[in-house]
């Protein structure tokens, strides 16, 4: 249980510099681009985090899960093989569809998110989780970095190329002298790893894509600059789930190896990141032009009543975040992919539905109820092998 207690810790210690170094970032960014731009550069940013949701393929949970449950010494290399090869491929795509310059650029950057991603991966499977903060505290520093010294977005891709190159560089060198197992060449066959991850894969894909639909969605319907006040109440959100990630991120490796107190320390966390999401969506409701005004100033006012709505999309998430660790723990993920996209879908025609009707508040609405549908849809089948069992 100590162990538990003290990956929960750096999880958490993790997740809050990481977070506290995104806000100072986003807020930087919003000062120094105004709405209409920071409005495009959200959109990219959600682009580039689905290309690098496909071009991970789930490798980061199942090196989680299988190396916790016997010794894979190749399987670090072929997921690393894996990820190379889909971001060719995602390159590819991109390049063929002719997008804007910035978006090209930036999609360089999923192959030092690969190795990024592997290395942190690798850390948390064998709990290094001290190490996982030195390297997330390294990206948000560089990032925060990138937008101070950018004063218009070819600039800012330009920087945070440069510094996803330099922390790849960093978190090889830093799982090379404290993993034994940490290899990545030479490349091995990649295609038995694609039936194991595929799950995983399709699972973060439609997860990512759901929590992003409204960036895209209304960047679509509605333009730059309502994605820029859409993106200014999201981004708040997205940066208080830090407890989800660091708590559950610190069970799952111990829920996969089934361990005694995983039950107990499951149902722990979830009662303390329910009552947590109901006093910050409270807060947020209570204080939500504060808060706006001191993030990105008076320019953004418009987005205080999105977020005071926004902030209540907290409790229904933290009930599919939980159900979702459930569910993987047990084995389930088709079982909860085809949730996942059928909350996918709900999630698509509310936007379609919601946007021209209200606005940018429909927006707000969409995500909201799309957040509860999806709890209420994890709850039915994560309920459904239970009610089998007895």
């Amino acid at each position: 249980m100590s162990r538990l207690k003290r990956n929960s810790l750096y999880l958490l210690l993790t997740r809050i510099t990481a977070q506290a170094l995104s806000i100072l970032f986003i807020a930087l960014l919003a000062r120094r681009l105004g709405v209409a731009d920071f409005g495009q550069f959200t959109f990219i940013a959600a682009i580039i985090l689905l290309g690098n949701t496909f071009t991970n393929f789930g490798t980061d949970t199942t090196l989680i899960r299988e190396l916790n449950r016997a010794p894979a010494p190749r399987l670090i290399a072929q997921s690393f093989a894996l990820q190379l090869t889909l971001s060719v491929l995602w390159l590819i795509v991109t390049f063929i569809l002719k997008p804007n310059l910035s978006l090209l650029l930036y999609s360089l950057a999923l192959f030092p998110l690969a190795l990024f991603s592997i290395a942190t991966a690798a850390l948390r499977a064998r709990e290094r989780m001290e190490l996982v903060l030195a390297l997330s505290l390294i990206n948000g520093i560089l990032q925060l970095l990138a937008a101070f010294f950018s004063l218009d977005i070819s600039a800012l891709i330009l920087y945070l190329l440069i510094g996803h190159f330099l922390t790849a560089v960093f978190s090889y060198l830093l799982c090379n002298a404290s993993l034994p197992d940490f290899q990545l060449i030479p490349l091995p066959n990649i295609f038995p790893l694609l039936k194991l991850t595929l799950p995983f894969a399709a699972l973060t894909f439609l997860l990512v894509l759901s929590q992003r639909l409204g960036v895209l969605a209304t960047t679509l319907l509605l333009g730059d600059s309502a994605t820029g006040i859409f993106s200014a109440a999201a981004r708040i959100v997205d940066g208080l789930k830090l407890g989800h990630y660091a708590i559950l991120g610190a069970l799952l490796p111990v829920i996969s190896r089934r361990a005694p107190e995983a039950a107990h320390s499951f149902r722990m966390g979830f009662l303390l990141l329910i009552f947590a999401s109901l006093f910050m969506s409270i807060v947020l409701s209570l204080f939500p032009k504060f808060i706006i005004v001191l993030l990105y100033g008076e320019r953004f006012l418009p987005a205080v009543h999105l977020l005071a709505l926004f902030g209540w999309s907290l409790i229904p998430y933290t009930v599919s975040s939980f159900l979702s660790y459930h569910l993987i723990a047990q084995g389930r993920e088709i079982g909860l992919v085809k949730a996942t996209a059928i909350s996918l879908a709900l999630f698509l025609a509310l936007y379609l539905w919601l946007i021209p009707r209200f606005q940018i508040q429909g927006a707000i609405y969409a995500a909201l109820i799309g957040e509860i549908i999806q709890a209420i849809v994890f709850i039915v089948v994560a309920s459904r092998r239970s009610t089998m069992n007895r």
